[in-house]
Formats: C-alpha cells, sequence, structure tokens
C-alpha cells in the first residue's frame, strides 16, 4: 500500500462549490474517478481517517512534481489551509466507463455532484453527449453538459446508454423507485459510487461500510465504492 504526504491548500466554503477543499498532493497520489484516498493529520483528536474523493480535474504546479486536486470529503472543523496529511492510496474500485458508450448520464443523489466532476470530464474529452440529473445549487459546468432535475430522471434510461450514480449507501433500497424501474423492466447499464462510512479502508475488513447485493455482503472500501448497477438492482 503506498503512503504519501499532501498539503491542505484551501478550503472552500461556499454553498454551491461541488469540492470541500483542494490538496497539493504527488501525481502518483491521484485517485481516478470513483477511487479515494484516506487521509489523516497528526492532531491529538483524530481517531479515524478521513475518506477523499477527486472533485474536479487536477492542476499542474509550475516546477513541481506535485498537483492541486479539488477534493470531496467530510473535514474536520480543525483542519486549516497549511496542514499536513498523511494520504493512503488510491483506495477502491473507480468507475470503468464502456469505450463504446455516445450517451452518459450522471446522477447524484447525494448532496452535490462532486466525485462525478472527474468522470464527466473523462466522457466529455472522449466525445460523449453528458446530462447531469441533480438537485440544488450546482457549480459552473462545461457548457456541453445539460442539466436536469431528479424527476426527469426516468427519461435518462430511454435516452442513456450508461448511467453513472452517485448513491448514498441509505437509499440504495430505494433505488428502483429512484430510477422509475417496474419489476420486470431490463436493468440500466451503469454503475453506482456507493457512498459509506469506511473508517478502515480495506486494512480491517472491519464490515462497517457492509452492503448487500445480489453477490451476497460487499465492503464498499475494498469490493466498491463503485459497484456495477446490476448486482444493486437484481
Amino acid at each position: 500500500m503506498l503512503h504519501y504526504k499532501g498539503e491542505l491548500v484551501e478550503l472552500l466554503l461556499e454553498r454551491y462549490q461541488n469540492a470541500t477543499a483542494r490538496l497539493r498532493l504527488p501525481k502518483a497520489a491521484l485517485p481516478q474517478p470513483g477511487q479515494y484516498l484516506q487521509a489523516h493529520s497528526e492532531h491529538p483528536d483524530e481517531i479515524l481517517p478521513v475518506s477523499l474523493f477527486a472533485a474536479g480535474d487536477a492542476e499542474a504546479i509550475r516546477n513541481s512534481e506535485d498537483i492541486l486536486l479539488p477534493v470531496a470529503g467530510d473535514l474536520p472543523a480543525y483542519w486549516q489551509p497549511g496542514l499536513e496529511l498523511h494520504l493512503r492510496g488510491p483506495l477502491g474500485r473507480g468507475f470503468e466507463l464502456p469505450q463504446e458508450i455516445q450517451r452518459l448520464a450522471l446522477v447524484a443523489l447525494d448532496a452535490h455532484p462532486g466525485r462525478l466532476l472527474p468522470l464527466m470530464a473523462a466522457a466529455l474529452e472522449r466525445g460523449c453527449a453528458v446530462s447531469l440529473f441533480a438537485e440544488g445549487d450546482v457549480a459552473e459546468l462545461p457548457l456541453d453538459v445539460e442539466i436536469r432535475p431528479l424527476a426527469a430522471l426516468p427519461e435518462a434510461l430511454r435516452w442513456a446508454d450508461f448511467l453513472a450514480l452517485d448513491l448514498p449507501h441509505q437509499r440504495q433500497e430505494d433505488l428502483p423507485a429512484i430510477l422509475g424501474l417496474a419489476p420486470g423492466d431490463p436493468l440500466p447499464a451503469g454503475e453506482a459510487l456507493v457512498l459509506a462510512l469506511m473508517p478502515c479502508g480495506g486494512s480491517a475488513d472491519c464490515g462497517v461500510c457492509a452492503i448487500e447485493t445480489a453477490k451476497g455482503a460487499q465492503l464498499c472500501c475494498a469490493d466498491g465504492p463503485v459497484f456495477p448497477l446490476q448486482i444493486l438492482l437484481e
């Protein structure tokens, strides 16, 4: 397992932001869309690491091997700019877009779509048409991306050839209704990032992040956090 040092460069507090903070880290530590980093500081009150997901494109730093990365995660209140962080990762299974897809629907069922933004950039670079289904304020996105309300999500199943979801684990049981699926309907192609507490980051099989799938109980930290939609819906 690879370990790195990073620096918390900036906190992003405005409510329209899709990221929590901006992090300086080595290029080798860059997580793929849907993967995560475990981060911790040396603060005496800190017990568990924080899971951080990329929430935008990495920026090069002139004359440096490091990069700046917007990240999403539940940061402790005592984390402030300039704080040195110990990083472990990248961890977990990320999104894997099939080469042949042409129309991608991104679905943010959490408060913001930040964890889906790196996938959006990858899809646009490949020439895919992209629609984002979300509620609430969304930071400025490329003009090529259509923003739709979640109420229009059932239409996405007829338009998109692949769905990518940001899914809080508490809403997994509601997924068929959210997608507008009736019993017997064909299952859509796609993947979901199942967001759960992952305190051990796959190092202890503690079971806190276990979810039920068609393959039995699986761990978000190690088997995911990105899972095929089929095993979440069957």
